[in-house]
């Protein structure tokens, strides 16, 4: 009985925190076309609010194992409180400015805010890990899976509903329910640091990247990572492409597409709450991730050929279980890579790296739907993916090895990819990377 208040309260915690990010998906195209921006504006919106977390989810992450999860916790859901309501001010229908320029500084001001007080994310992993022992932490990571889950179920749903009335609403909501999830924090969690836990002594700057190279050069733990990057990037090329891609080809308007969104996040919650306990226990954390892997090849892949609702639900519902396998075990597998000591640096690298992919694939597939076609995103995300399943059959393997097989496989994925396409573009992107991928792997074979 002791942890289920603790646990619910961090359930609340990852639920405010993404329901608030996803509160805006189906909703932020509409917004900036309102304030005069394009869909590139659209991608650097995301990505102003992604590379914020880059640069300061570590420092949290390492705050977090020196002061405790609790106060940092709590410092992140004040700063959500705040930068939604900037957000909320934005509209021009408060009449804080006529300047539509003016006014678009203030989202960005406010996606800004966000990503740097995003303590709440790490710290919340990082609880998990201490009071999860190592052989249920995918269970313990899936339950805040479920949670991420459901704040993408009802995020777009309540940003869709919410938003006829102006951005305004689902702004402030997310402000309110942030405060609330405060006070919760404040009443009723515990530390999960025990007392006699050692701190971890303050690092400068310089031996904070000397540790994060460290990481990342440990053979088994810093392939994780690249894995992670590499799977969040896949993910986030389609935000700000998505939800133009659902209006344009099967004409969906935005409360449906927020609806699409809440169905992909319900799909999510199964497969974490009920699923990704069984398929640990039968086929291990590293297969339960190369299966998740494969789903979200196959369903990223369908979605460019989708001509109807009923082709987009198949789409995202086998991309949305290949989702829902692989992000609680990968979590899994890279805290189970360091010490109890150290799960606060760690969980704080790796959400950093996945920050950093969000802060690139939202404006890379922007861009791609921009000069390529609106086909292009979603193939390279499906090729992204592609290499994450060909990593994830390398972990436990020989560096060398991992890079040489590595190399050949993504290659064969490259003359796939241009054996299918359509496009003259993409026939050339393909090819270029068919054979950067052949030449690196004749250059360690040499070695």
């Amino acid at each position: 009985c002791g942890l289920v208040k603790p646990l619910h309260i961090l359930l609340m915690t990852m639920f405010v925190d993404l329901a608030g990010f996803a509160m805006f998906i189906p909703l932020l195209n509409y917004i900036v076309a309102e304030l005069g921006g394009s869909i590139l504006t659209v991608g650097l919106l995301i990505t102003a609010f992604s590379l914020a977390q880059f640069l300061c989810l570590p420092a949290w992450g390492r705050l977090s194992d020196r002061i405790g999860r609790r106060p940092v916790i709590m410092l992140g859901l004040s700063g959500a409180a705040v930068a939604y309501a900037v957000f909320g001010l934005a509209d021009p229908a408060l009449g804080l400015s006529d300047n539509r320029g003016f006014l678009l500084g203030v989202l960005f001001l406010s996606r800004i805010m966000l990503g740097v007080m995003s303590a709440n994310y790490v710290a919340a992993y990082a609880y998990v890990a201490d009071v999860t022992p190592p052989e249920e932490r995918a269970q313990g990571m899936g339950l805040l899976g479920v949670a991420f889950g459901l704040g993408f179920v009802c995020g777009p749903a309540l940003g869709g509903l919410l938003g006829q009335w102006g951005f305004w609403l689902p702004a402030f909501f997310g402000s309110g329910l942030a405060l609330l999830n405060l006070f919760c924090a404040w009443r009723w969690l515990p530390e999960s640091l025990s007392p006699d836990h050692i701190p971890q002594p303050r690092v400068s700057p310089a031996e904070a990247l000397r540790e994060t190279v460290d990481y990342l050069r440990q053979p088994r733990l810093g392939l994780l990572l690249v894995i992670f990057t590499l799977y969040l990037l896949a993910f986030s090329i389609i935000f700000g492409t998505f939800v133009e891609f659902s209006k344009e080809r099967i004409g969906l308007p935005v409360r449906l597409s927020g609806v699409l969104f809440a169905y992909m996040g319900g799909v999510s919650i199964v497969t974490q709450g009920i699923l990704v306990g069984p398929a640990v226990r039968s086929w291990g954390e590293a297969w339960t991730s190369r299966a998740g892997a494969l789903l979200m090849l196959l369903g990223m892949g369908y979605i460019p050929y989708t001509t109807t609702l009923g082709d987009v639900a198949l789409a995202t519902t086998i991309f949305s279980l290949g989702s829902g396998f692989i992000q609680p075990t990968l979590s899994a597998l890279i805290s189970r890579s360091v010490s109890a000591r150290e799960q606060g640096a760690i969980m704080g690298l790796s959400q950093s790296l996945g920050a950093l992919s969000r802060a690139v694939g939202p404006l890379l597939g922007t861009s791609m739907w921009s000069f390529l076609g609106y086909a292009a995103p979603f193939r390279l995300a499906s090729l992204t993916f592609a290499l994450v399943l060909v990593l994830m059959l390398q972990v436990g393997q020989s560096r060398r090895a991992v890079v040489q097989q590595s190399a050949l496989l993504f290659a064969g994925f490259s003359l796939a990819l241009w054996a299918i396409s359509s496009s003259p573009e993409l026939d050339q992107l393909a090819l270029v990377a068919a054979g950067v991928a052949l030449m690196g792997a004749l250059l360690v074979w040499k070695q």
